[in-house]
């Protein structure tokens, strides 16, 4: 895999190959150069992590397209001999909970960085990084998010459930980093931000919708260039909101325990990180307007915690192949539609049943009435739905709610289904720290509500 480099070159290279390969990668070239990643990559699993050893056998690492795939609950199962360095689950476990309870993310199992997700569905998963992968990361992330570097540097705040010493890597003379938890107050969040604005505010869109009614009421005075979506859906009226409230463009980044996958360049068009991770994709539903498809990833980089051909639970919708603007070739996301999990299910006429995307559902709910100030939609069994609407002041529930009942009705007779369980009430949605926002949930057979 090449010669270590110190951290601090590590990042510096990894920025200019950042900023490098976005433009020059594409067609042939990147197909070439992902293949030749990608086999040394597997190379080196199977060499030195047990399990993909005896996952793979014998096959050629020419055929890595073809491995077998794996997920979440495959990899936390076995990772003690996934990884590479014969670090056990329950020690990165253990080391990762406790930074979590004490929040000092200074905690290393050696010299790796242990850390966890933030876990959409409470299934949490656990990352291994050392120190040459955190510098490729942070170097990789300031070249595509960070706005124009000037001579003051860049000031960068994110807002995140977890957090790690990972996160330290972006603290540089020329850059100033701070990371706040979800469980953060908005009132101290705000004293905080108006001492110390940044250029750059990431972080879930539900919290930085919290914060925009605090820019709104002029309570917030930040004017940041750039705000970043991170960990959650980004809906629409969301994104319109808080690039009004705050005067600036709003960018998403998609990434998750096994990779950074998907970064917004310039134009705000979401990207596939196509020079960090080979994005092979299953289809989930294809139509004359789009294709939703889940993500089948491989990580080119990443030695110490391999991720082969690793199937994600997302459902995306991908762009027709088009060039962007912005000068990369790399194939772009039109929205993220949610998990694979929350897809309801109807029955037919016929009495087979009929799949309705979360995307869907959220979007017969927002068109129903502008006086929806926020809301959940839950199914707790096929062919039934309960949807919680929080309403504007002054909007009288009756109304608003024979507005959704019948906004979703309606689109589910577009569907072909023609008739549902739905019962509307009033409420505000439940917001976990631990977990990130679902506005559309599909509950497990075992758990109610």
């Amino acid at each position: 895999m090449g010669a270590a480099m110190s951290p601090g070159f590590a990042l510096a290279h990894s920025f200019w190959l950042a900023r490098h390969n976005f433009r020059r990668l594409h067609g042939a070239a990147l197909a070439d150069y992902q293949d030749r990643r990608a086999q040394s990559i597997v190379g080196f699993a199977r060499r030195h992590s047990p399990f993909y050893a005896a996952l793979y056998g014998a096959e050629p690492a020419t055929r890595w397209r073809t491995l077998p795939t794996i997920d979440k609950a495959v990899m936390m199962a076995n990772l003690s001999t996934l990884n590479t360095r014969q670090v056990k689950l329950e020690t990165a476990l253990e080391t990762a909970l406790a930074a979590e309870s004490s929040r000092d993310f200074r905690s290393r199992v050696g010299d790796l960085t242990v850390g966890l997700s933030s876990g959409t569905s409470g299934h949490r998963g656990l990352f291994l990084i050392d120190e040459q992968e955190q510098a490729r990361w942070a170097g990789t992330v300031v070249a595509r998010v960070a706005p124009r570097i000037r001579r003051h540097g860049v000031r960068i705040t994110l807002f995140s459930m977890s957090g790690s010493n990972l996160y330290q890597r972006l603290q540089r003379g020329w850059l100033s980093f701070q990371h706040f938890n979800l469980a953060t107050p908005i009132d101290e969040a705000v004293t905080r931000l108006n001492s110390h604005p940044p250029d750059l505010l990431a972080g879930p869109p539900s919290y930085l919708h919290a914060l925009s009614e605090r820019q709104l009421a002029g309570e917030l005075r930040i004017r940041p260039e750039r705000l970043i979506s991170v960990a959650e859906v980004l809906e629409p009226q969301i994104e319109t909101q808080l690039r009004e409230r705050f005067a600036c463009a709003v960018h998403q980044i998609y990434q998750c325990t096994e990779g950074l996958i998907g970064v917004s360049c310039k134009n705000g068009r979401l990207h596939l990180q196509e020079d960090l991770v080979v994005v092979q994709t299953e289809s989930v539903e294809a139509t004359a307007e789009s294709q939703r498809v889940t993500p089948i990833i491989t990580d080119l980089w990443r030695q110490v915690q391999p991720i082969i051909r690793y199937r994600l639970n997302d459902i995306l919708a991908l762009c027709p192949a088009e060039a962007c603007s912005c000068g990369s070739g790399f194939r772009t996301i039109e929205r993220i539609e949610g998990r694979l999990d929350d897809v309801c299910r109807f029955a037919a006429s016929d009495g087979s049943l009929l799949s309705v995307f979360p995307a869907t559902i959220r979007r017969m709910v927002l068109l129903a009435s502008g006086a929806v100030r926020d809301y959940e939609v839950i199914q707790e069994r096929d062919s039934q739905l309960r949807v919680r609407l929080a309403l504007a002041s002054g909007a009288e529930l009756n109304t608003v709610a024979t507005l959704v009942r019948k906004a979703i009705e309606a689109g589910l007779r577009e569907q072909g289904i023609a008739d549902a369980d739905l019962v509307i009430e009033a409420g505000e949605p439940q917001r976990f720290t631990t977990k990130k926002l679902r506005r559309v949930r599909r509950l497990p057979a075992e758990e109610t509500i």
